[in-house]
């Protein structure tokens, strides 16, 4: 029988049902105006959830290390995912961007599959070549691999997503030991390539300026975050109560989706913004104690860059909901709106349980290796 991290799933499935009653709340309104039905993206969501679960449940019982296996197949079929969002017929736009593909009415946005087929390609490609990872010729090649699937993200553009493969990336590099000259040299690389993307496009440029003062600018490129906000501090310590904000009537963009936070933050006022940073803490703890008793180098990486992906897409949202971060349209982890998110977190999940199933019960911990040493064999 396998022993799955209990805590971690029981924490998963804390946040998910908080989830779905908290976007059910934000959604109503927008919901009955656009569709005539209050319970739309609710009943969206829930299916949403209903195949995740089941992603998770698979890769729960399935041996992670299977994935090093289908890491080619994973990163053709994020090739393919990014190219489909150009397709005429399928391809589908919103708010200036390319994005997505739909199936059967049902839109999915193959970024949030890029994140996850990058980290376990390269994490594949890292265990194979351990000890070898100051080859100029190894990280030459996952350089190589990684550049085709973030040219086709920030064409689309998604610069979010963009930042993030690169920064996770970065991140798995440095668990596997690379000497801290290198990594400084390709961190100082990837901020000055991410700084020409970003002063390329003018709007990201106001964002960032708005950001620094967003009330300055209320009316225009500040006016989510002003929005936000204004929500958070209509709810002072407990809220208005659930289902009694304001802000997602038509006020607050994205209530269900980018903004969601500042739904919970008005409706259960600070009290409920706590227990939900409660909970994404305690989700990061049990992540992290799982990628450190993985038994191999492949789980140990895989381990930490999947909770940091999803924890830190979380501090990011949060972060621009309360305007310190400038804004980046990035989704609340198991809370926000998005069918291809909430899949594809659920699915990451599934890989932290299955290593938490994998690790050796009489093994010590298997802490990360300390920067400038190579992961052990």
């Amino acid at each position: 029988m396998k022993r799955f991290d209990l805590p971690l799933l029981v924490i998963t499935l804390v946040l998910v049902c908080f989830g779905l009653v908290a976007m059910g709340s934000a959604s109503w309104f927008v919901a009955s105006e656009e569709f005539g039905d209050p319970f739309h993206f609710l009943k969206r969501q829930a299916f949403a959830v209903a195949l995740g679960s089941s992603a998770m449940i698979v890769l729960a019982f399935t041996p992670y290390q299977r994935l090093m296996t289908l890491a080619p197949a994973l990163y053709g079929f994020s090739i393919a995912g990014l190219c489909a969002v150009w397709v005429p017929g399928i391809g589908h736009s919103a708010n200036g961007a390319t994005r997505w593909f739909g199936v059967a009415g049902v839109h999915f946005q193959p970024a949030e599959f890029a994140k996850v087929a990058s980290l376990i390609c390269l994490a594949t490609w890292l265990h194979r070549n351990r000890g070898a990872v100051h080859d100029p010729r190894v990280l030459g090649y996952a350089a190589a691999a990684a550049a085709p699937l973030l040219g086709l993200i920030i064409l689309q553009p998604d610069f979010g997503s963009t930042a993030i493969i690169t920064g996770l990336c970065g991140l798995m590099v440095f668990l596997a030991g690379i000497r801290w000259s290198w990594f400084a040299a390709m961190a100082g690389a990837g901020v000055s390539a991410l700084a020409v993307v970003l002063m390329a496009e003018s709007y990201r440029m106001a964002r960032l300026v708005s950001f620094m003062s967003p009330c300055d600018n209320s009316s225009t490129t500040g006016y989510q975050v002003c929005q936000s906000l204004v929500s958070i501090h209509h709810g002072g310590l407990l809220g208005q109560g659930l289902g009694e904000g304001k802000g997602k009537l038509l006020f607050l963009p994205e209530p269900y989706n980018d903004f969601i936070a500042s739904v919970v933050g008005e409706e259960l006022g600070l009290v409920g913004l706590l227990a939900l940073i409660t909970i994404y803490g305690l989700f990061a703890w049990r992540g992290i104690k799982i990628a450190e008793a993985a038994k191999e180098p492949f789980g140990v990486l895989l381990g930490t860059t999947f909770t940091v992906m999803l924890i830190g897409q979380a501090c990011l949202n949060l972060g621009v909901t309360m305007a310190v971060v400038p804004p980046k349209g990035l989704v609340l982890p198991f809370m926000s709106y998005g069918a291809t998110a909430m899949i594809v977190n659920l699915a990451s999940v599934g890989v932290l349980l299955s290593i938490s199933a994998g690790r050796e019960e009489t093994a010590p911990t298997t802490a990360a290796p300390a920067p400038g040493q190579a992961v052990p064999a």
